[in-house]
């Protein structure tokens, strides 16, 4: 695990873009707080800050081919390295490590951009190919790894961080001012958007081929999508347990190769207490788990506890409060990069940090829900809506198109929804902040509320995509967007920041490979609960209810919003240059904050949200 950068300068001299360089590694040092590797030419620069887990001596990076024609920086894991170096040997191949990262540059030698059919990890990489002249920079399949890139006439650079591009003195920074309204109503931005105009994030699953004599505006070229428009070939649920059991196994076998301790992030859910038994399977009773929570009755460390003294690990745990995000919301800010509104990033980065004392490597439960559809409520209720507009549809001819700021009732939402693509209205099913419920919209003007029914149709244009059915299209949807740029960035963010790698077995090729051939009941019943299939495996080895519901990660965001931290949370949104009152109606949000203190609008996640963003606007000095 480490962090790259890079760049194509043909301004610089091979002094100057060392100086340039050194600079952007250091604000990546603690992404790879064990060292860094670069190479230099004219005009050219890329390198890494790592954080060794294999090969601890000889994995130094950048890593070459036999006669140094190809070379790479790397930030990830490669969990089939063992295999691949076995192969490439048998082909011919001289390896000089027995690192992961060798065989990235063998394997390229090799296939070309065939290579990433090989590719069984978790990476963001940028690949050196002095004999085609070029650079390849790619991101992994799920989008685990971020990876930012920036254009400008002949310079090209590229970033594990955005913070690292910032210190190139040519970036351009000026934001986007409607990605604040995407934000502000879903939370996060869907790659490859950016909060700036001239940024971008390389999609999941996509690589770009920069030419080092002239680097253009360059297109993403995609390698590998993930699909669920074949039929299902696992129709009966024995058969599917017996293979997800076998598949699970290897899984989480090949993510515990490391050669420092790995331990294991546990929660009271279903998906980290799977990854967590299986581990101390594998590992002979040697694994040590880490959990934290808020105090109180739904506490997650009671549920966790159970588990550690079923499984017999060795536990941690770590109780937070009110004042704990208080005192550590700068460095959650800065350590995401960009916002995201998800208060468990806090939660991420505490648990890390506990953990970075004992352990390097951590597994977690990341991508279960989006693989076997484990967002039941949301999905059944999602569909429900969906299925019932397909109807309202045949009368859009005869129903007037209505105003998206027009006043709430029945009859607005009926000519509303029959007049939306299902596309279009899953997008806007998916709204998570303003303008929260339908009948009482909050936090934005009339103008507003117009834009966003616009940029609900352009968005959904771009990351709607048509499956075999129903249930697999809000699958592939929230795999696009919310795992891989909210909860993945989340989780790589805040364990970067504790200097810890987290790997997740569960969102594994093999694993998405298997759940692509579920049928959909074995997923996702008609009446719940999702992951059947999942929770009937775990069933076979420990304590698991079947009909045990789903819950998120429980900040108790509410009582803190309205209690201590209820001042300095409005001192940030309502100062007189707040960086949120830019674009949002100064009375129109405080009617949305007095509504949320008098228990009528539940919008403790967008004001989170919007705190994130001050923090993040100042941390930054984004004037």
């Amino acid at each position: 695990m480490c962090g790259i950068a890079g760049f194509i300068d043909p301004s610089l001299s091979a002094e100057g873009a060392r100086a340039s360089l050194e600079r952007m590694l250091d604000l990546l040092a603690h992404r790879g707080p064990d060292g860094a590797g670069l190479h230099i030419a004219p005009g050219l620069g890329f390198g890494m800050r790592r954080l060794s887990i294999i090969d601890l001596e000889g994995g130094w990076q950048p890593i070459w081919n036999e006669n140094e024609s190809i070379g790479v920086v790397f930030n990830g894991e490669i969990y089939n390295y063992l295999e691949l170096r076995r192969e490439l040997i048998a082909g011919g191949h001289e390896f000089r490590t027995h690192t992961d990262t060798e065989v990235l540059v063998h394997l390229y030698e090799q296939l070309g951009e065939a290579m990433f059919a090989k590719l069984r990890g978790m990476f963001a990489f940028a690949l050196l190919d002095t004999n085609k002249n070029r650079l390849l920079v790619a991101r992994d399949h799920f989008g685990q790894k971020p990876l930012y890139y920036t254009t400008s006439g002949q310079r090209f650079a590229f970033a594990s961080e955005l913070k690292s591009l910032f210190d190139l003195p040519w970036i351009n920074k000026e934001r986007d001012p409607e990605a604040f309204l995407d934000y502000v109503s879903w939370l996060s931005l869907p790659s490859p958007r950016t909060h700036f105009r001239q940024i971008a994030k390389l999609p999941a699953g996509c690589y770009l081929s920069i030419p080092l004599d002239g680097p253009q505006q360059p297109e993403p070229h995609r390698y590998w999508r993930y699909e669920l428009d074949a039929p299902p070939d696992l129709t009966a649920l024995e058969p599917a347990v017996e293979e997800l059991d076998a598949v699970l196994r290897d899984s989480v076998k090949v993510h515990l190769r490391a050669d420092v301790p790995v331990g294991v992030l546990l929660s009271s859910g279903l998906d980290s207490r799977t990854v967590v038994t299986y581990a101390q399977e594998l590992q002979e009773g040697r694994t040590q788990t880490f959990t934290v929570g808020f105090g109180g009755p739904d506490s997650e460390t009671q549920g966790a506890a159970t588990t550690a003294r079923e499984i017999q690990s060795k536990h941690h745990t770590l109780e937070l409060t009110s004042a704990d995000l208080l005192d550590n919301i700068e460095r959650i800010a800065w350590h995401l990069d960009e916002p995201v509104g998800d208060p468990a990033a806090f939660a991420v980065l505490k648990v890390c940090e506990l953990a970075r004392g004992h352990v390097k490597v951590l597994l977690s439960g990341e991508g279960s829900d989006e693989l076997f559809a484990g967002y039941d409520t949301r999905y059944l209720g999602m569909m429900n809506t969906l299925q019932r507009s397909e109807k309202l549809r045949r009368f859009a001819p005869v129903l007037p198109e209505a105003d998206p700021a027009g006043k709430p009732s029945r009859w607005q939402r009926l000519g509303l929804r029959a007049h939306q693509s299902r596309a279009s209205e899953a997008i806007s099913l998916r709204l998570e902040g303003f303008p929260g419920d339908v009948r009482h919209p909050h936090g934005l003007t009339a103008d507003q509320l117009r834009r966003l029914r616009q940029r609900t149709d352009t968005v959904a244009e771009s990351t709607y995509r048509p499956q075999r059915d129903m249930l697999s299209e809000l699958q592939t949807l929230d795999l696009d967007w919310q795992l891989a740029e909210s909860l993945l960035q989340k989780a790589d963010k805040m364990s970067m920041g504790a200097s810890i790698e987290l790997r997740t077995p569960l969102l594994d090729l093999r694993v998405a490979e298997l759940a692509a051939r579920l049928a959909t009941p074995l997923k996702l019943p008609p009446t719940g609960p999702g992951k059947l299939v999942l929770r009937h495996c775990l069933a076979r080895k420990i304590h698991e209810p079947i009909d045990r519901p789903k819950r998120g990660f429980p900040v108790p965001l509410r009582d803190w919003f309205t209690g201590p931290l209820r001042e300095p949370l409005e001192a940030a949104l309502f100062a007189k240059d707040a960086a949120c009152l830019e674009y949002l109606d100064r009375t129109v949000l405080r009617t949305a904050w007095d509504d949320f203190q008098a228990g009528t609008w539940a919008g403790a996640h967008t004001l989170y949200a919007l705190w994130i963003y001050e923090v993040w606007r100042r941390k930054f000095a984004l004037s």
